[in-house]
């Protein structure tokens, strides 16, 4: 929306607003005390932008060229419940609702280890599709990850070869189809959320899984995938 960068390019501070009806912008003063790094819309500025509908995102710019959410947003988005628009660098970025990436409830085809690894990615600024997925297409054959890391530009790199933001594809136990996804991190980390009882989590890339991975995948447009995104939820999730 044209709209929301133009109120950007006002101020050397953060600004921010309300969008209404999924079609309407909703210009907000700024109330944070120290609006040079964060912002505030009073509940003034709310009240008087639901009597013009219903608010379905929050918008906010940030004058430095950080195009992902910080910390203080995710946290902030998680408890609006609201999509949240990011003005940065002369583009709009739209983040739809997610939950911290940590200490998710495993629930296969709601919350899984794909839904992390979209939704990681999502942050970090790649959006890729969803998938339906039913229980235990891993003992069907149907390789339902293999084909869909192809469709979806990404391309297999080797194991010496592996960098942060890397998807490594996980066999966890024999005769199975490799149906496990894990995000590596710097520090030899990776993030993942398995179906063993476990919540989602970050951890090393032990030894363990080294013997159990099946491949690595890099996106195409990994030059692109900002990282910060995925340490800022972290930030955020741990206060």
């Amino acid at each position: 929306m044209q709209q929301c960068l133009d109120y950007a390019a006002t101020s050397c501070d953060e600004v921010c607003g309300l969008i209404i009806d999924n079609s309407s912008f909703f210009p907000c003063s700024n109330s944070h005390p120290e609006p040079a790094r964060h912002f505030r819309i009073s509940d003034d500025d709310w009240l008087a932008a639901e009597e013009q509908g219903d608010i379905t995102a929050v918008f906010h710019s940030h004058p430095e060229s950080i195009s992902v959410l910080s910390g203080a947003d995710r946290h902030a988005q998680v408890l609006t419940d609201l999509p949240w628009w990011l003005a940065s660098n002369g583009g709009l970025r739209k983040f739809r609702v997610v939950p911290h990436l940590l200490g998710r409830r495993f629930e296969h085809g709601v919350m899984d280890c794909y839904t992390l690894f979209r939704d990681a990615y999502h942050l970090c600024g790649i959006d890729l599709p969803d998938f339906e997925r039913t229980q235990g297409w891993w003992l069907r054959e149907e390789n339902l990850y293999l084909k869909n890391m192809e469709a979806n530009d990404f391309h297999r790199v080797e194991l010496s070869e592996a960098g942060p933001g890397d998807v490594i594809i996980r066999q966890p136990f024999p005769g199975a189809d490799p149906c496990h996804a894990m995000i590596l991190l710097h520090d030899n980390m990776v993030l993942h959320h398995d179906c063993a009882g476990h919540l989602s989590r970050r951890e090393p890339y032990r030894p363990a899984f080294i013997k159990q991975t099946h491949s690595i995948w890099r996106h195409e447009r990994c030059s692109s995938l900002n990282l910060q995104g995925i340490y800022e939820d972290i930030s955020a999730r741990l206060r």
